[in-house]
């Protein structure tokens, strides 16, 4: 392929010198705006809570380490998302500055529903080992098609019980 003929082709079937790549910009996680409701009702629990703990426990601490969840929840929840370089190549993929080589990546799965479109990966690391990207516009079938040639598929694709229960709370 001609360099010039390069150029006019998405970002998404460019090649590099090194062999074929995709890459995108995405936020780092999905945002879900708060309502005042919320905080009212993450307030009211966190109140009710820390007054079991101090009535009925007679348990001071876990009172005040249960405020001290409920603030940071509050602050979490009011961070907005930073875009982030992400790239599949043939041989990584990479996010930020963290490169994960395939052969520590188990399987992948792309979650493609009303509610999110995300490609995930399970990896051999203890910790993080699940790492979820927002496609933010990219096509999930062409994520799909080039991630197949080098990992296997796992057969459920649905979004992970954390991504659920995130949706559901808004966090």
């Amino acid at each position: 392929m001609m360099a010039n003929e390069n150029q006019n082709l998405p970002r998404s079937e460019r090649s590099s010198t090194t062999g074929a790549k995709i890459s995108w910009q995405a936020p780092e996680f999905r945002h879900y705006e708060k309502s005042a409701g919320w905080y009212v009702t993450l307030i009211s629990i966190v109140i009710l809570v820390m007054a079991f703990f101090v009535i009925v426990q007679k348990d001071i601490f876990a009172a005040v380490t249960m405020g001290l969840i409920g603030l940071l929840i509050i602050f979490f929840s009011r961070q907005k998302p930073e875009t982030i370089p992400i790239e599949l190549t043939h041989k990584s993929v990479k996010y930020r500055n963290i490169e994960f080589p395939y052969k520590q990546i188990k399987h992948f799965w792309v979650v493609h529903n009303e509610r999110h479109k995300t490609v995930n990966f399970e990896t051999t690391t203890f910790v993080n080992n699940t790492i979820i990207l927002e496609l933010n516009d990219q096509d999930p079938e062409i994520i799909r098609q080039f991630l197949l040639q080098y990992l296997p598929e796992h057969e459920e694709t649905e979004e992970t019980t954390i991504q659920k229960l995130m949706h559901w709370l808004k966090f």
